[in-house]
């Protein structure tokens, strides 16, 4: 797909084909810049990624999609796209004190729903301005506290814990232990404590043509030269120019570069001069998402149901996604991948069977994103501290090497409207620093 030749200088090179690179591409281009895209994988998308497997196209990473979401709802909106839901769930399936129950959803969300709204209602207090999150002091309070915290804190009763304990769990796709109470709030407050709300925005509309289709749109438009299989080892930068360097030896030339790895790969590369000790630390730190999203193709057209389980359980969150030629699909979520294989169709059988226990899984599949070398995690999800100590730092340019993606979001962080996000502002800082309009990069010495 590309067309440069290795020693032609472009205006700026992007680290990366995911949602915030190819935004940025785009952006850049329509801007009047010679843009490279550098991906490492044999295909564009990132951590989305639609796959044919049990008979149906999956989305085996980034899914989720919503109106209240404005930077991909206008993506949404600019190429004609659709959306797709699953069958409203009927019945609601969660462990309590190690013991199987359910009810219909109606009844079951009449149980929790005061707790819930008013649990949710509290990230209003610490985020005033969601897309400001640093704006209010009693962030940084707040930003030390684990979600399982918070949630031991907060005064709900066993059952309750118990089951929100499963939900937030699914929702860092690890342990509540280990993430920040306030990553939680920022998916939180956009919501303003209605649980409704929150479900539909997080978990329930989907491309219909899949996420490929909205990566494809963004891709053409942008009409950049892209290098697919091409692993970024090394960048060489100085305020005006870079040279990067990939797994083959191969160079290329700009004057500035966009990196959109996940952070946790970040320190896969190495930058000379060195990015800055906290860019560093945060890479090296990680995240709290190493967890699993799984697919199941399961005998027979089973009502249509939500379930949920607390974070020591292999499984946090299940829903019915759709049905296949008489069959049901469902997709689950978990808060260890090396505590299920998805591939691994008994496991996932009886990991399901906690719930219902005639369950008969035909075929399970999913992707190990995680132990994947470029990616290292799921969907990003801070730990405590980081969203006070790093996202300022984040937001630094650092000569010509500008950082975007869906963790360093102002908003949806963790999501694709996340991405969006960071390739729309951090393309407009390029521009301005190509063009001398201002200046926001933090001058780095020369490496010895």
């Amino acid at each position: 797909m590309v067309k440069q030749n290795h020693q032609d200088k472009v205006d700026v090179i992007i680290v990366g084909g995911g949602f915030s690179g190819l935004t940025a591409a785009r952006e850049l281009r329509l801007l009047g810049h010679k843009v490279l895209v550098l991906e490492s994988r044999d295909r564009l998308g990132g951590r989305t990624w639609v796959d044919y497997r049990l008979n149906s196209n999956l989305e085996m990473g980034g899914t989720y999609v919503h109106w209240y979401q404005p930077h991909v709802w206008t993506e949404i909106t600019r190429y004609g796209l659709e959306l797709a839901t699953a069958p409203k769930a009927q019945r609601v399936y969660w462990i309590s004190n190690g013991v199987a129950k359910s009810a219909p959803v109606d009844e079951y969300k009449k149980m929790l729903k005061q707790t819930v709204d008013r649990m949710m209602s509290v990230s209003n207090e610490y985020l005033p301005l969601p897309y400001d999150p640093l704006y209010s002091e009693k962030i940084r309070e707040m930003d030390g506290v684990t979600a399982e915290q918070f949630m031991k804190d907060f005064g709900l009763t066993q059952e309750e814990y118990d089951i929100l304990h499963g939900w937030v769990a699914s929702d860092f796709c690890g342990p509540p232990a280990e993430g920040a109470a306030t990553q939680i709030f920022r998916w939180w407050v956009f919501s303003q404590g209605n649980w409704n709300t929150h479900s539909a925005m997080i978990s329930t509309y989907r491309l219909k043509d899949g996420t490929k289709a909205l990566i494809d749109a963004i891709a053409a438009d942008a009409d950049a030269d892209i290098k697919l299989s091409t692993v970024v080892k090394k960048v060489e930068h100085k305020i005006d120019s870079v040279v990067v360097t990939d797994q083959n030896g191969d160079k290329f030339y700009s004057k500035a570069i966009i990196v959109t790895v996940p952070l946790s790969v970040l320190k896969d590369i190495t930058f000379e001069p060195a990015l800055s000790f906290e860019k560093q630390a945060a890479s090296r730190e990680g995240q709290t998402s190493k967890g699993v999203k799984v697919w199941a193709r399961v005998k027979g057209e089973l009502e249509p149901f939500d379930a949920l389980a607390p974070g020591e359980y292999p499984l946090n969150s299940v829903h019915l996604d759709r049905y296949v030629d008489g069959d049901s699909i469902i997709v689950g979520f978990g808060p260890n991948v090396e505590w299920l294989n998805p591939n691994d169709r008994e496991g996932v059988e009886k990991a399901l069977r906690i719930w219902i226990p005639e369950i008969e899984v035909i075929e399970s599949t999913g992707h190990d994103w995680v132990n994947d070398e470029f990616s290292r995690e799921t969907w990003p999800m801070l730990k405590p501290n980081q969203l006070t100590q790093y996202l300022e730092e984040w937001y630094t340019p650092e000569n010509s090497v500008f950082l975007a993606g869906s963790t360093y979001a102002k908003g949806w962080a963790s999501f694709i409207d996340g991405a969006i996000e960071t390739g729309l502002t951090v393309s407009r800082k390029v521009h301005q620093h190509l063009t001398g309009i201002g200046t926001f990069t933090r001058k780095l010495p020369a490496s010895n």
